[in-house]
């Protein structure tokens, strides 16, 4: 079925310094959105102020809500609110789509929480990455490269086979890892939007939400398990296979969780009875396996490999310093609205 109307949800919570910068991306959007939903789950600050000011040119839902019943689209992107998109975001995602598309991808670039370029894109796709290219990885390894939330538009077809559903923790990260069972993934290799790093994101919050400097990586493992389970369920229900074995062993992000892991002694289930070099070495395999760049593949050789052999507390130091350099660079720049297209 082709597109014929696209949905975009923007998704809300205590953002009113970036929720009217996310609403403006999408209304200068080339191919205009057919709606726009914005839902806000109870700010307690002006972000409701700032979503009713744009009056009819938004659909907004003051409740917990997914937005999927709401949205009419064909396409239905989720765009959390301290993101934006490019002008061209909605016009490409349409061209890239076809019939039997569970979802398109694409790159975003990394800014900080002033708007100003990181330097470096997620998931930085190789060039040429094709659907038949994750279909094999898919079918190989049970996983592929997925970026977050804002990088994603998803087929109502999709939605429709699998909705409602309860997360361990999000939705896109359960509709990310089960999408290639219900059809293809077009992935664009170009930066179509901007992914906001800063101190509230939710991969920084701990289980009572409050944020942290590195990372909980024992439960975010936790986290990865369950959603796979949750695909091997939906696997087992439509009668598809998939690899047998640790699943996260495939993930370039986990294998670096779980390296991270082990130098801080926060370690999920039995992941510390495994060798430090059994580690790095599946932290490599993923290396080369994963879609990416050659320049990304060596940045990311030269990271595993200088924190396996770091001692703890050097460890401890690189870790930190990985998850603090774009609020490092924050701090060295005046606040702007927003980055460049072309950063």
């Amino acid at each position: 079925m082709p597109v014929r109307t696209i949905s975009v949800i923007i998704t809300n919570y205590n953002y009113e310094q970036y929720v009217g910068i996310a609403i403006d991306s999408v209304i200068a959007q080339t191919r205009q959105a057919d709606e726009i939903i914005v839902i806000d789950d109870g700010s307690s600050d002006r972000s409701r102020e700032r979503i009713t000011s744009y009056g009819d040119r938004v659909k907004a839902v003051f409740q917990k809500n997914t937005g999927y019943k709401i949205a009419k689209g064909s396409l239905i992107l989720y765009l959390d609110a301290d993101d934006l998109l490019y002008p061209n975001a909605l016009e490409l995602v349409e061209r890239s789509y076809k019939p039997g598309t569970a979802k398109v991808q694409f790159d975003l670039d990394v800014i900080d929480e002033f708007g100003n370029s990181a330097g470096r894109r997620f998931c930085n796709f190789s060039a040429g990455m094709s659907a038949e290219d994750t279909s094999r990885a898919f079918a190989a390894t049970g996983t592929y490269l997925w970026p977050v939330t804002s990088g994603n538009a998803y087929a109502r077809e999709f939605l429709s086979r699998v909705m409602p559903f309860t997360p361990p923790e999000s939705h896109d990260g359960v509709l990310n890892t089960i999408a290639p069972l219900y059809g293809q993934v077009a992935t664009i290799a170009q930066s179509l939007g901007q992914y906001r790093i800063h101190s509230q994101n939710i991969s920084r919050s701990n289980a009572d939400g409050r944020s942290a400097n590195i990372p909980h990586f024992a439960r975010r493992i936790g986290i990865r398990k369950q959603e796979f389970d949750i695909l091997r369920q939906h696997a087992a229900k439509l009668g598809a296979k998939l690899p047998d074995g640790d699943l996260l062993d495939s993930e370039l992000v986990f294998t670096n969780y779980r390296l991270m892991a082990r130098k801080l002694n926060d370690e999920h289930g039995n992941d510390s009875q495994r060798p430090l070099w059994d580690l790095w070495s599946t932290g490599v395999s993923c290396i080369f396996h994963d879609p990416i760049t050659f320049r990304a593949r060596m940045k990311h050789l030269m990271w595993i490999t200088c924190l396996a052999l770091a001692p703890r507390q050097l460890a401890r130091q690189m870790i930190s310093l990985r998850f603090n350099r774009t609020q490092v660079r924050a701090a060295h720049h005046a606040p702007v609205r927003t980055a460049s297209p072309e950063a």
